[in-house]
């Protein structure tokens, strides 16, 4: 309960506030070198040439100044080490106004230089980064998105915390192969981990600007005085700081409104700034503005003179690379506050005061400050990341600039969750009115962590209940072993979180399956297992589910289906294996098809004269020759069409029907292609439409699959399909490819990977075992096999009758005569001995101990019912239950069953 709220504060507060935090980080980032910027942008007046002759005196400069200006009073002065470096001057505001004007002067000459280029603009970033540019509310707007910054940082590390936490890959490594929304949550929550530290620092350090309460609070739990508090409005920025780094310009203790338009000058980037003496907050002894210079009375006779003190004070620091004066020079003492050369970080300053004979009365510095002074003192600094150096700025301006970055990922993330949300509604609406009927409803139960693995059980329900089937959907982490007795028949759509483990909200089902078996015996289930290929546990969650079902006593209905990020081939699967539970044809695939051209070469009936259905080896050759391209195991998935004579049938009655303009020949061409990919409808309800009405309403026909039995090094694929039979005549796909499709004509195909029925990559013995069209799949992996080198193969195939039934023998008996087979049995269940594949197993099985024993892998393909749990039931008596699940899960027991 406590993660959902969490995670329902975190994403409301993300589509809101990450908006504001985004214009903040970047403006933030765009002001880290704010000062490098305008030196690049202004030289000649930033910076000067060096000249022959020393710099002039702070005294001689403004004299100097005051010659310029005559009408303006001089407050401060600001002189650098750097002899090519301006210096700075300010003047007091003119009478009615409270801001007064900085400007930049040559210090060879004391020429006053004009405003820098681009000073405008930095103040504006700034401006916007502190204010929104909207005054007071913009204040509060940007305080309380940076208290909620505090929010995210710590809600997102609770929430992506990992439950294998010491994974160091899990942490802090973005696997860029992954694509939509994984990728999202990657760069969301990883990068988010990378630059957590810098944005606590930021927010912690930000809200002292933001809010009086706040920064006393800072300030006491530093141990720290409490600056001054200001009136209303407070300071500008302006006169309370210079500008450098992270854009939080405003300075430290400049709590008030912002600047007023049209104000002249700014401050220029990197002075120290309204911060008192020696690193204390700005505000201490006395509120004293840039320059620090003492203005108190002092003791002994006489007044400071800045001419006599200021060669004591150069000598005194030891060299400097910024010195601030306040004036006029009053009292008896004089106080200079300046960054002495390798200094921590730009505010890092000391203050020295002289009185009127040259004696140091105080020389407070700030390497001699206590650490929780020296934080106090550094609010800016550790804002801006130059606290820890050039290092510290740089990574600090790229976490604010990667700050959209999770205002871009988490609206993708949310509308990829609201657009599966609306989904999930769409489909449970039109379950709302269930279906009639006496069978129990089969459940549902998904385990989502995204939303996807509801939205495809919602999916299945809709499918489910097309076919007459009642169905529930339900979430996993509700459910209780219990609740799958009573349902009897359970479908479950589960994805993986993490390396291999359970979704959240399936959290307690999982902590049930930890507990060991449960006595599941008589319950049938399907299992579609979603995940990621590049985690180390693919679809491990529903592997784990699976096997715990099997353990317990339950059926399987079908093999697992394993989807790749929905991967549309295995989806398709699903889709086909639901149909097959239905005894229904599927509606329609829930992904587009993209079929390719092949075109169908021949077609041979392989058991005339047998007592079962006929069954056809079909060939085809693709259109491109890049289309030969599959691995042997994988499964042909064919686009059929309706038959002629359908087509002919329904033009004849809708032309009865249809108004005369429509029912013309020239509109039968068009039509005609259009229609043979789709149902049909009744001639009577199409009697009005329009040409194009009939592709926008009508439903494509549903894909047939059939295994493959070749390999690309054939030239060909190939298919062995049996005809199926219905009351009004052939099977959509079985009758498209083995009466109705020309030889010559094209057909539509596609080819699913099915990675789970590939063979082994080395030469490890291989047991197949099949009956019917399940030998297709067999062929192509004997094909495999002999094409690799590999000869330690035994097929064990069943069927009806021997001399009607056995495909391929002469192929088979080829291979077993050149040692490319080592063994072959067969089992035929009309035949005088009846035998049936399961039968041959248990006769053999002290050779299958052997063979698996020495690595076998175990290889299954034809029928669901009969054949496939008659096989795994001799398999467990042969192996031990253990033993099977072991292998099975060591991948060396697969099936692909229908």
């Amino acid at each position: 309960m406590v993660k959902w709220v969490l995670f329902q504060l975190h994403w409301f507060f993300g589509i809101t506030a990450g908006i504001v935090l985004a214009v903040v980080g970047v403006t933030g980032g765009m002001l880290s070198f704010e000062r490098e910027i305008l030196v690049a942008l202004n030289p000649g007046i930033l910076t000067v040439g060096k000249a022959e002759t020393p710099p002039l005196a702070p005294d001689a400069l403004i004299q100097r100044i005051r010659a310029q200006a005559p009408d303006k009073t001089v407050t401060s002065l600001t002189v650098y080490g750097d002899p090519e470096r301006s210096a700075r001057v300010m003047f007091a505001p003119p009478p009615g106004e409270r801001r007064g004007e900085f400007l930049y002067v040559n210090p060879y000459d004391g020429k006053l230089l004009p405003r820098p280029r681009g000073e405008d603009a930095m103040f504006t970033i700034m401006f916007i980064h502190r204010w929104l540019a909207a005054g007071e509310v913009g204040k509060q707007i940007v305080g309380a998105s940076t208290a909620i910054l505090i929010f995210f940082a710590l809600s997102g590390l609770y929430l992506r915390w990992p439950r294998n936490w010491a994974s160091l890959k899990t942490w802090v490594f973005i696997d860029f192969s992954r694509r939509g929304r994984s990728l999202f949550w990657e760069l969301h929550s990883i990068v988010g981990t990378w630059v957590l530290p810098f944005y606590l620092l930021a927010a912690l350090t930000g809200l002292t600007w933001s809010y009086d309460w706040y920064r006393n609070a800072y300030y006491d739990v530093l141990g720290a005085p409490r600056p001054a508090q200001r009136g209303p409005g407070g300071a500008p920025p302006q006169q309370a700081q210079g500008q450098q780094g992270q854009g939080q310009q405003a300075a430290n203790g400049a709590q008030g409104a912002p600047p007023q338009a049209g104000q002249t000058g700014t401050p220029p980037a990197g002075e120290a700034g309204a911060r008192g003496q020696n690193g204390q907050p700005g505000g201490e002894r006395g509120q004293r503005g840039p320059g620090g210079a003492g203005g108190q009375g002092g003791q002994g006779g006489g007044r400071a003179d800045l001419a006599t003190l200021w060669p004591v004070f150069v000598k005194e620091s030891g060299g400097f690379t910024q010195a601030s004066l306040r004036l006029p020079v009053q009292g008896a003492s004089l106080s200079i506050q300046y960054i002495p050369l390798n200094a921590d970080h730009e505010r890092a300053s000391n203050t020295l005061v002289l009185d009127a004979s040259g004696k140091v009365r105080e020389h407070k510095r700030y390497s001699d400050l206590p650490l929780n002074l020296k934080l106090a003192g550094s609010i800016f600094p550790l804002h801006a990341g130059s606290f820890f150096g050039m290092p510290g700025l740089i990574l600090m301006m790229i976490a604010s600039l990667l700050m959209p970055l999770f205002t871009i990922t988490g609206w993708l993330l949310y509308l990829d969750r609201r657009r599966k949300k609306k989904e999930v509604a769409r489909q449970a609406a039109a379950l709302s009115d269930g279906v009639t009927s006496d069978a129990a409803p089969v459940l549902i139960a998904f385990a989502s962590q995204s939303g996807t693995a509801e939205r495809l059980a919602w999916q299945s329900a809709g499918l489910l209940k097309a076919a007459g089937r009642p169905v529930r959907v339900t979430p996993l982490g509700t459910l209780r072993p219990q609740d799958l007795v009573a349902a009897r028949q359970v479908l479950f759509v589960v994805s993986t979180f993490g390396e291999g483990e359970a979704p959240d909200s399936a959290r307690p089902f999982a902590k049930l399956m930890q507990a060991g078996p449960a006595a599941l015996a008589g319950i049938t289930y399907g299992v579609l297992a979603l995940g990621e290929r590049s985690y180390a546990h693919f679809c491990g969650f529903g592997r784990d589910l699976d096997a715990w079902l099997r353990t317990s006593g339950a059926t399987p209905l079908f093999d697992r289906v394993e989807a790749d990020h929905e991967d549309a081939a295995a989806l398709r699967h699903w889709q086909a294996e639901l149909g097959a539970l239905t005894g229904t044809s599927v509606e329609a695939d829930w992904t587009a098809p993209a079929y390719r051209s092949w075109r169908l070469i021949s077609r041979r009936e392989l058991n005339p004269g047998s007592v079962g259905l006929p069954t056809f080896h079909v060939v085809l050759e693709p259109a491109d020759g890049a289309d030969l391209d599959w691995s042997a195991g994988d499964v042909a998935e064919v686009g059929p069409e309706n038959a002629p004579a359908t087509l002919d049938a329904f033009f004849a009655a809708w032309e009865k029907a249809a108004p005369a303009e429509l029912a013309v020949a020239e509109s039968h061409g068009e039509l005609r292609q259009v229609l043979a990919r789709r149902h049909l409808p009744a001639p009577a309800e199409a009697a009005g439409w329009q040409p194009q009405d009939f592709t926008e309403r009508l439903k494509l026909l549903p894909h047939r699959e059939y295994s493959i039995a070749s390999i690309p090094q054939d030239g060909r694929l190939e298919l062995v399909v049996r005809q199926a039979r219905t009351p009004e005549g052939y099977g959509l796909g079985s009758g498209w490819l083995t009466v109705h499709a020309p030889i010559g004509g094209t057909v539509a195909l596609r080819i699913r990977p099915n990675s789970g029925f590939h063979a082994p990559s080395d030469g490890r013995p291989l047991i197949l075992i099949g009956n019917g069209t399940g030998l297709a799949g067999l062929r192509s992996l004997l094909k495999a096999r002999i094409h690799a080198g590999h000869d330690r193969n035994w097929l064990i195939f069943g069927e009806r009758n021997a001399d009607k039934d056995f495909y391929f023998r002469e192929e088979l008996a080829g291979w077993t005569a050149s040692g490319a087979l080592e063994r072959l049995d067969t089992a035929f269940s009309r035949d005088a001995e009846k035998l049936y594949v399961q039968d041959v197993l248990k006769r053999e099985a002290d050779r299958v101990k052997a063979w698996v024993a020495e690595g076998a892998a175990i290889y299954v393909c034809g029928s669901l019912k009969g054949m496939a749990p008659a096989v795994h039931q001799a398999l467990t008596d042969i192996l031990g239950a253990d033993a099977l699940e072991a292998i099975a899960q060591d991948g060396r027991y697969r099936r692909d069953v229908y």
